[in-house]
């Protein structure tokens, strides 16, 4: 059992991510034709997936089972589909520098790990997250059931926390993976958000030197890792939810999609062509931010629309805000959904 728990964490994890992640890259500028994009960008696309599966079977009044057996097909038949028409982008992928700094920033993002597992922030968060991923589990229903007490919640209290998905998209895990909730959020996914938060960072980097300045990729990625791990002074600070409390909902936004709403901007901004895949991609961000936290819905559309206009006025494409406002055009969806239907049990 444990052998196919560890691959089937294998599969969810890192082999869908990829397969995904891939039908992106595919169509990118090949030098972000990386493998930490491609996992990054194919989590964000299952993330996503899941979110519009979730709400569907919400509203509908559907039960985990069925979710689970529904989008476990949903995500092999794009995967199959991935690999058919960009199995050959495979071996375009490319590797970092292997340089001294390099390896000294993967020292730095094992430490990360090792001390998001040993100093680990128990909450709030934690208690709503786990205990609503460990009821739909047990109950298969999503956000009906008092995790404390386990009674029918006849209210309609939860319904404000309907756009995230991501107690159920743990539940999900837990389902498929045959692992208990509480350990699969704090040890397994908790570590893998860790990397990809530092591959987001190390990309950031290969934007920010190049030429003969990159030499000081791994030295600035170092840096922030640097930063992170020892700015643990509160429970309110960065550290808390970049190091400490990665898959919880919000953390993840802090870790995942700020950083990657940046990268994307940056992209845009020097990509010698194909942005319109960017923008797709900025799309797709906004579905997956919003399974982790609604407040997403406001925070990443003034990030991304902020940056898509200084971009205009520097390169005087006008276009760019045009397009950013496609990319951020399902926020505007879910704020309708989170305005309309709080409080009526959708």
């Amino acid at each position: 059992m444990a052998v196919i728990s560890v691959l089937q964490c294998l599969l969810y994890l890192t082999v869908i991510p990829a397969c995904l992640g891939i039908a992106f890259t595919k169509h990118f500028d090949e030098k972000y034709n990386t493998l930490g994009n491609i996992l990054t960008i194919g989590f964000f696309c299952e993330t996503a997936v899941f979110e519009i599966l979730f709400l569907v079977f919400y509203k509908f009044g559907r039960n985990l089972t069925e979710l689970t057996w529904v989008s476990s097909f949903v995500f092999a038949i794009l995967c199959i589909v991935s690999i058919v028409f960009c199995r050959k982008t495979f071996k375009t992928i490319k590797k970092p520098k292997f340089d001294l700094s390099f390896f000294v920033f993967v020292l730095f993002t094992l430490y990360m790990i090792f001390m998001r597992n040993y100093q680990g922030v128990n909450d709030g968060d934690d208690a709503f997250v786990l205990g609503n991923a460990l009821t739909t589990l047990t109950t298969g229903r999503f956000y009906k059931i008092d995790y404390y007490t386990g009674r029918i919640i006849s209210s309609e209290s939860f319904t404000r926390h309907f756009l995230a998905s991501n107690s159920i998209f743990i539940a999900y895990l837990a389902k498929v993976t045959f692992v208990h909730p509480t350990i699969l959020a704090h040890r397994i996914l908790g570590s893998f958000v860790l990397i990809l938060h530092n591959s987001i960072i190390y990309n950031i980097s290969g934007i920010l030197f190049t030429g003969k300045k990159d030499k000081y990729r791994g030295l600035f990625a170092s840096f922030v890792s640097l930063m992170t791990i020892w700015d643990f002074h509160s429970y309110l600070c960065d550290s808390t939810f970049i190091l400490s409390r990665t898959w919880q909902g919000k953390a993840m936004f802090c870790a995942l999609a700020i950083p990657f709403a940046i990268y994307l901007l940056l992209m845009i901004g020097e990509c010698e062509g194909k942005k319109k895949t960017l923008f797709a991609l900025g799309f797709v961000l906004s579905v997956a931010s919003v399974s982790m936290t609604p407040a997403s819905i406001y925070l990443l559309t003034m990030l991304l629309t902020i940056g898509s206009l200084c971009e205009t006025f520097v390169l005087k494409k006008f276009s760019i805000v045009l397009k950013n406002l496609v990319s951020v055009s399902p926020m505007a969806v879910f704020a309708l959904l989170q305005i309309f239907f709080i409080g009526k049990g959708i």
